[in-house]
């Protein structure tokens, strides 16, 4: 059985594109958090080692795979995944009337479960891999997996609210370290 969040507080995310909320009652699997720091070592001729340069820091990048499992109906999980289909392709219309050309993919707003204030991400991927054997009656799949990817966009405001929490949160982890540490010491247990 696929693992469900035991507070009741579903696993979501809100498209700020196409303004939907996509929800779930299944969590999902493992949440991959990335950022590459970048650092080059430059060669000097005669030199015994390669001093190190910082270059910055690379993009934020999450990643996850969302089981999406809807049967004993006709439709199957088309519904569930027609939300994660607008995710992966750029809005062509204007109030449905309209086409319009040069529209970035989407962005999300998404928390769940990385210890971060809500933040803004851009969608990298949204892919679907349909399990075998689990096909209703009527063709539609009854069990699917998203594979996720997220993309942190550091430059939009909301990302300063993030940053401030880091400071404060910074000094909380180290009080609540010490404090363990101390327990630790003094042979309580610190979990």
């Amino acid at each position: 059985m696929t693992p469900r969040n035991s507070l009741g507080v579903p696993w979501f995310m809100f498209d700020l594109t196409n303004k939907q909320l996509i929800t779930s009652r299944i969590i999902p699997t493992d949440i991959s958090d990335t950022k590459s720091i970048i650092l080059t070592e430059v060669p000097i001729p005669g030199l015994n080692y390669q001093p190190v340069v910082p270059g910055g820091g690379g993009n934020r990048r999450i990643s996850f795979t969302l089981p999406l499992i809807k049967r004993g109906n006709l439709t199957g999980n088309v519904l569930l995944l027609k939300q994660f289909e607008v995710l992966r392709n750029q809005p062509s219309f204007s109030f449905g009337l309209v086409s319009r050309q040069f529209n970035a993919t989407p962005k999300v707003l998404y928390w769940w479960g990385i210890g971060t204030t809500p933040l803004v991400w851009w969608v990298a991927k949204a892919d679907a891999s349909h399990k075998r054997g689990w096909v209703n009656a009527t063709g539609n799949p009854q069990y699917s997996e998203i594979e996720i990817e997220l993309v942190l966009d550091e430059s939009h405001p909301i990302y300063k609210m993030e940053a401030m929490f880091r400071q404060v949160a910074i000094f909380g982890g180290m009080a609540q370290q010490a404090v363990d540490a101390g327990v630790g010491v003094f042979g309580g247990r610190p979990y």
